[in-house]
This record gives C-alpha cells, structure tokens and sequence, in this order.
C-alpha cells in the first residue's frame, strides 16, 4: 500500500515517462495485424537452425507470432526454435520463422516472428 505522506513524482520523469509511452502506443497504432498482440516481456534464446543461438527478449505476442528485440539482426525467412523463459518449469519451445527484422534504437534490433509448431 502506498503511503500516503510520500512526496509526488518528479514532474520531469512525469512528463518523460508520457511522452515514452505515447511513442509505443503511436507505433502498435501503425502496425496492421489480424490479431492483437499482446505485451509479453520475457527473455527468449533463439536457436538458428545452423544452432547458433543467443539471448533476445519478447516485446509482444499472439498466437500467430511473437516479436523479439536482440542484439543482432536475424535474416528474413530464418527459421529457429525460439525458447520462451516460463517462471515455472523448462522454456517453451516453439519453431518460428523470421517475418521481418529492423533496427530498434542503437545496436539492438526488432524482429518480428511467426509461429510454425511447437517443438
């Protein structure tokens, strides 16, 4: 419970944390989809099928597809088994292929991914 004699937010951050999130509803506003995705965030090892793998997070997800932000671009087409962390028991694995990959702020990258089977 919060108390009550604590101090307001700084109007600042207030204000930083605003225009933040209008920036993330502009961007879901533009893209087109069938079916909502919904906010997932949770860590994700992609596994190439040369079984290169490495670390990446969700950003959303639905039941066609999930997108991924990483640290390194993936090829369109790529396919990959994708291993979503679970709080309990061993990740999900799902196989995916890669529908499209664009560079999201510096060094890091979106890609966006849809669902062939679980593994």
């Amino acid at each position: 419970m919060l108390n009550s004699s604590m101090s307001a937010a700084n109007p600042i951050v207030e204000r930083l944390m605003k225009e933040l999130l209008q920036e993330d509803f502009q961007y879901v506003q533009n893209e087109r989809r069938s079916i909502v995705r919904e906010h997932f965030v949770r860590p994700v090892t992609i596994t190439l099928i040369n079984q290169e793998s490495f670390s990446a997070f969700s950003r959303n997800f639905s039941p066609e597809g999930i997108g991924l932000i990483s640290d390194r671009p993936v090829k369109e087409k790529d396919t990959a088994k994708l291993g979503v962390y679970r709080l309990k028991g061993k990740p999900a694995v799902i196989v995916a292929e890669c529908r499209w990959c664009k560079p999201y702020g510096e060094s890091w990258y979106l890609s966006g991914w849809h669902f062939v089977k679980v593994d």
